[in-house]
């Protein structure tokens, strides 16, 4: 296989701006010198992932993952080191050269890849089949009259399965592929003798896609109304495989990131006609869930690239059930959130129809509710209000959604809509939600120090992994993080023959430093961890992303070098204390007198090497 020329990788490299690459991914934020956001590897509530714009370098406090703009996209989307340049070089718009093509090979995760590969030929041949063929007329009418147009159609790139038992099947036979393969696809259903059929006939089909704009999965809308003595689901979604997990992923949320981070918000739909609705009138921040209710990991991904979430679900009693369960969820984040709620129990998709996408618009933007005035109209319809005793109950339920609220503006806005409820003086429900507020701070000191210990506990600590270590290999991640930005530190090292790391790991990055920078006088660390075993990376970057000044003194390295020195002589010393000890309880003496001398001089030894050097 061709290797892409180590000149075009460094092309792409220069001209390639990390930050750039890592924010459709991760919301970043300036804090000092670096850009701080939530780890994309790992879930965390406090970020502790840093990117340096100056050393063009990720690393991520927590779980210790770090690298350069190839290194993230590798971790990120599962790809071989060749496929993370060519990716990186069309993003910054620089044509790989044509003899390196190869370069494009089979990817670290084969599996996968040709998973990916097998669903995006499946969806090409779907929406084929509804755009240009007479299978697709029926499927095509039917959306059509959704109201859906052809350019909606294309860019969500929607297609039909046609109602027979091995159309896919035969398709990809004659493209030779393995049975085991697409029997691990999720695109078929296996019978008891082992024969493979198509999973979606006669359904309109979504293609669902991860947040690199892969697809991953399908989901099926039945066209025909099924047969009551055979029912089946309205819709019938991929089932779970190596590549989709559906408590991870959100449909449409690739394709709106960009309109995502341009608005500063997203809006959190039911179901997938609603988005596609949405996205037709104007509205192109949609997402939703895949058929379930909203998990963490589906917040957690768009808190990575959001700060406000508004929730857009039907306006009947189930959907604002499921409003209430998502704002549940909800609380625990940083997220800013609102709540919309739909007129006359209608859907998104039917108020577009029936209003209009301007007053969709205006609805979703304008007119959401916090989440406390979401909670007293929907408390309002769970009780009889008509009934002196449920009154008492609304209120109180109420009132527990309004004490929290620190601003008085927004109290009193809730006093007067829980007011109109009950059709009671606002001073009545003031006075009350006084009374309440009394009885919360008697007991509040006890409870707020347990919650206030829970969060110091659980501030970031970005130099903890570094203040845990001995003072030795303090020395050893010091002086190499001074070697990387001053090459004249090798001439001080050089002057101490047989100098050697004590930790196996620095001296190797050491010796590829070396070696490395023997080639390259401008050697950054961004090209470095390139050239390394992939083990050495992730430490490579903690110790460039060190907090450390913008120079160093003589004085400095060499106390790193003499520590690093002195440690077997520690070590030793220390042996011979635990020798002298052992040879005190058995009353030998003159094992005991010829040890403390050793131990004599070899501390006269240290204490004049110390000497020497300061």
């Amino acid at each position: 296989m061709a290797q892409i020329p180590a000149a075009f990788i460094e092309e792409v490299r220069q001209k390639t701006n990390i930050v750039d690459v890592i924010e459709p991914y991760v919301q970043l934020k300036k804090s000092g010198r670096n850009l701080f956001g939530l780890c994309p590897f790992h879930e965390e509530r406090t970020p502790s992932f840093s990117v340096s714009e100056e050393k063009q370098i990720f690393h991520c406090f927590s779980c210790g993952r770090g690298g350069n703009v190839f290194k993230f996209l590798m971790e990120i989307e599962s790809l071989s080191f060749p496929e993370a340049v060519i990716k990186v070089a069309e993003f910054s718009g620089l044509s790989l050269p044509a003899e390196y093509q190869a370069a494009k090979g089979p990817s670290e995760n084969q599996s996968a890849t040709l998973l990916k590969q097998d669903y995006q030929a499946a969806q090409e041949l779907y929406h084929h089949i509804l755009m240009r063929t007479q299978l697709g007329e029926t499927a095509l009418n039917y959306l059509h009259q959704r109201q859906l147009t052809d350019a909606t159609l294309e860019h969500f790139q929607i297609g039909f399965a046609p109602d027979q038992q091995q159309m896919l099947l035969s398709f990809f036979q004659v493209k030779q592929k393995e049975t085991s393969e697409l029997a691990r696809s999720g695109l078929f259903t296996q019978t008891d003798e082992g024969k493979l059929l198509d999973r979606f006939r006669d359904r309109v089909i979504f293609p669902v896609q991860d947040q690199s704009g892969d697809v991953i999965a399908f989901s099926g809308r039945i066209l025909q109304k099924p047969d009551p003595q055979r029912p089946v689901g309205k819709y019938l979604n991929s089932p779970e495989t190596e590549i989709f997990n559906k408590s991870k992923t959100l449909f449409n949320l690739a394709a709106a990131k960009k309109e995502i981070r341009q608005q500063g918000e997203v809006i959190l739909f039911e179901g997938f006609m609603d988005v596609i609705s949405a996205y037709q009138a104007g509205v192109k921040n949609g997402v939703a869930s895949m058929g379930t209710s909203l998990t963490e990991q589906q917040v957690y991904l768009l808190q990575r690239i959001t700060q406000r979430l508004i929730i857009c679900y039907d306006g009947d009693a189930p959907g604002l059930k499921a409003a209430c369960r998502a704002l549940e969820l909800l609380q625990s984040t940083s997220l800013e959130v609102g709540v919309v709620i739909l007129p006359q129990n209608q859907d998104p998709d039917e108020f577009i129809k029936s209003q209009g996408a301007q007053a969709f618009s205006q609805l979703v933007h304008h007119k959401s509710l916090s989440p406390e005035a979401f909670m007293i109209e929907y408390l309002s319809r769970q009780y009889n209000l008509n009934n002196d005793l449920e009154k008492v109950d609304y209120l109180n339920a109420a009132l527990a959604y309004i004490l929290p609220v620190q601003s008085p503006v927004q109290q009193e806005l809730y006093v007067e809509q829980l007011a109109q409820h009950l059709n009671l003086p606002s001073s009545t429900i003031r006075q009350e939600l006084q009374e309440q507020q009394k009885t919360k701070k008697i007991l509040t000191p006890v409870a707020d120090y347990g919650q206030n210990q829970a969060e110091k506990r659980s501030a970031p600590d970005h130099d903890q992994e570094y203040v845990g270590l001995d003072s030795v290999e303090k020395s050893e991640r010091n002086l190499l993080n001074i070697v990387f930005h001053y090459p004249e530190v090798l001439q001080i090292i050089d002057q101490h023959s047989g100098f050697h790391f004590v930790h196996q790991q620095y001296q190797d990055i050491f010796d590829y430093w070396v070696r490395e920078s023997l080639m390259n006088e401008h050697l950054t660390v961004a090209q470095f961890v390139d050239l390394v075993p992939a083990d050495l990376r992730d430490l490579i970057v903690a110790i460039e992303m060190m907090p450390r000044p913008d120079n160093y003194l003589p004085e400095e390295v060499q106390d790193y070098i003499t520590n690093i020195e002195q440690n077997k002589q520690r070590q030793q010393l220390q042996k011979y204390q635990v020798q002298v000890k052992q040879a005190k309880q058995i009353g030998d003496s003159q094992q005991e007198l010829e040890l403390t001398k050793k131990m004599i001089v070899l501390s006269q030894q240290m204490d004049q090497a110390k000497s020497v050097n300061n």
